[in-house]
This record gives C-alpha cells, structure tokens and sequence, in this order.
C-alpha cells in the first residue's frame, strides 16, 4: 500500500474510486482458471495474455470477439461461438462480486456531503451488466466508465472528463485506485491519490491522513 500524496483533507469534495479490487471483490481465482483451461494455458501465461490486450478493450478499440481472439491466436487455439460466448459470460461473473464495506463508505461519504464517482477500465460487457444489474452503481455522482467514452486511465483525458462531470476542481478531488501507474496520472493533474490493493490498506491509509468517515470493515 502506499499514500502517492497527502492531500489536504479540508479542501476534499469529491472522492473517485476504481472499480475493479476497489469496488469489486479480487477476481475470483477459480473462474480465471477455468477460462486459462479453455485456451489451454497455464494460469500464468493466461493471466499475461488476458492483461497485455486488456488496455485496448477496456477503451472500445477491440470488440469482445476481436478481443479473445486475440488471446486464442496469442495461445494458438481456435474458439467457436459458444466458447466465446462462455468466456465473455465468465468474464462479467468473475468481476461482479461487490466489496460491501466499500459500497457501505461511499452510502457515508455521501452522508457527509462528498460527491462520489466511479472511474474505471470497463470493457463493454462489464458496462451493460452495470446498466442492467447495477443498483450499487446508483450511490455514485458520475460513472466514467472507458469503453462508451473510447478513453482509458491512464490518459488523462478520462480524469479530466470526471471533473467535469463532479464539478469539481482536480485539487477537490480524491482518487483511489489499486494500480500506481493509475495514481501516477491523477497526481499529474492534481489530484490526491492513494493506491491501496485492499480495504484494509485503504482504512490504514485513509487514518494516515486524517480522512473521515472511514470504511466500517
């Protein structure tokens, strides 16, 4: 964990977190497994391959065919139809698990007159099972979400369209995100950034320089 700058919490308006290990629960182990199994792969080498074209889906720039077939032509493998429709399936199941303590402090942040927004790498699938299945998303002020916007972190072409849409000014803001590279570009803007890989990092980091409310773990 790591505290990328020590904002002034009194100038704080706006709280942003990333989805995916912020929002969401860590991908679950025994999905990506299966997934690795359908091409194959041993989990490691999957893993490498599901990451390394990740950026390009989550932007719009790759369809969800061109996408995993890219990944079966990298493991070279071929998949039918039905397989592909399993694997983007598996895909949206395997990030849709919900971190409550999280989901309860954004309710509290809310309370105490924080705006809250949603800044996240999300290819098209996981976007329309937000927009469908997502109460959870209505705690939140704006939703920037990369594929329908065609931009993703770390450009800050995004941040910069998530003040825009908080009304907020890039000191007034927070961003908590669970990659550095992430953090890296909102302090670039001005934004305060903590990189924590879990809600426990977060409380500690979150107490570290005297924010409140916290998350209730």
């Amino acid at each position: 964990m790591k505290l990328s700058h020590s904002p002034e919490t009194s100038s704080i308006r706006a709280v942003i977190l990333d989805y995916g290990d912020v929002i969401s629960l860590p991908a679950d182990p025994a999905v990506m497994s299966s997934m690795a199994a359908l091409f194959g792969l041993p989990l490691e080498r999957f893993r490498q391959f599901y990451g390394f074209f990740r950026h390009d889906y989550d932007s719009g720039a790759l369809a969800p065919g061109a996408y995993w077939n890219k990944i079966a032509d990298a493991a070279g493998v071929q998949i039918d139809e039905d397989r592909l429709a399993h694997l983007r399936k598996a895909d949206v199941a395997m990030w849709s698990r919900l971190n409550e303590p999280v989901l309860r402090w954004v309710d509290e942040l809310r309370k105490a007159d924080y705006k809250t927004a949603v800044l996240s790498n999300m290819h098209i699938d996981m976007v329309e099972r937000v927009h469908a299945n997502g109460a959870w998303s209505r705690r939140f002020d704006v939703l920037a979400l990369s594929s329908p916007l065609g931009m993703a972190k770390p450009k800050p072409e995004i941040f910069e369209y998530c003040l825009k849409k908080l009304s907020v000014k890039a000191s007034e803001a927070m961003f908590i995100d669970d990659r550095e590279e992430n953090i890296e570009a909102a302090l670039r803007l001005g934004i305060a950034g903590i990189c924590a890989p879990s809600t426990h990092a977060l409380v500690d980091l979150l107490v570290a320089i005297g924010f409140q409310p916290l998350p209730e773990l």
